[in-house]
């Protein structure tokens, strides 16, 4: 779903609407946004989990310590990407005006004190679903429910939703694997046998959608990966007899979007198994399948 927007009669109207407009232009436009935070979201999700180093695979299975960082990883990431400095009291600083970041996994969000009254750019993602939303809203108090408790925290409740500008809603990013396979397929992706084996079934199961390469490489137990991917070697060996190819979004960006695969990030691969004699021309070209 694209964005939705506060109505222009709504009473947040005239502060959201250029706040958005200066996020996007600080993003490099909206199918730039569109594009790169939910690879953003993919990122801090498997940096978090760690995979290659602890051999867990999904969020589930990480700390409730570990839970609470990645809202601190995605405002870290998210800073970034935009390119925007910190705030004096609030998470980063866009057009003069401070704007607080909070992120979620769960129904709605906990505001602290000092954003009441200020913007804030709301994240929520869902590792099962694997759909985010990204919106503003200006954190008034009628808005929440405060607490009673000592750090005064409130709470955005759903009913409150209307007065969110959503520049994501119901947006997909990349999923990660572990969380929407069945138990069955991720049996036998496990039990193909090494690294290459095992990248090359999960390639073969999941087509058509980007994987991280945090999680090729948590499957390959190798820092590089492309080792266990390449030619010569390689799980593109096992899967170019079989018509499937597997593209990289760096290396193989012309290509990707000659067949239209995309959006595909520089650290995220691809397969695909052509149907078309044009597409299945364009990939032996390549070397990609036999």
């Amino acid at each position: 779903m694209s964005q939705v927007p506060l109505d222009s009669s709504h009473l947040d109207y005239p502060t959201v609407s250029p706040l958005v407009a200066a996020i996007l232009r600080c993003a490099g436009g909206y199918e730039a946004f569109s594009v790169n935070i939910p690879a953003l979201l993919r990122q801090a999700f498997d940096e978090v989990i760690d995979a290659p180093r602890t051999g867990r695979f999904t969020l589930s299975e990480t700390e409730k310590t570990e839970k609470t960082y990645v809202g601190t990883k995605v405002e870290i990431l998210l800073r970034n990407y935009l390119a925007v400095p910190k705030g004096a009291t609030l998470d980063m600083l866009v057009d003069g005006v401070e704007i607080d970041i909070k992120n979620t996994t769960a129904r709605d969000w906990m505001l602290p004190r000092e954003v009441v009254g200020h913007p804030a750019l709301l994240v929520r993602s869902s590792e099962k679903t694997a759909l985010c939303d990204v919106g503003i809203v200006i954190c008034r108090p009628g808005y929440l429910r405060l607490s009673t408790n000592q750090d005064g925290k409130g709470q955005l409740s759903a009913s409150q939703h209307i007065n969110i500008w959503w520049i994501l809603r119901q947006h997909p990013y990349p999923p990660n694997f572990f969380e929407v396979l069945s138990v069955t397929e991720r049996n036998r992706i496990m039990a193909a046998g090494g690294g290459t084996a095992r990248i090359a079934a999960l390639f073969e199961a999941v087509q058509s959608k980007p994987i991280s390469r945090h999680q090729v490489t948590a499957l390959a137990q190798q820092q590089d990966p492309l080792k266990r991917i390449r030619r010569n070697g390689g799980a593109r060996d096992i899967l170019a007899p079989k018509g499937i190819a597997i593209l990289w979004g760096q290396r193989d960006r012309a290509l990707i979007e000659k067949l239209n695969l995309g959006p595909v990030t520089a650290d995220e691969f691809i397969s695909f198994m052509p149907e078309t004699a044009d597409d299945i021309a364009l990939l032996r070209d390549a070397n990609h399948i036999d």
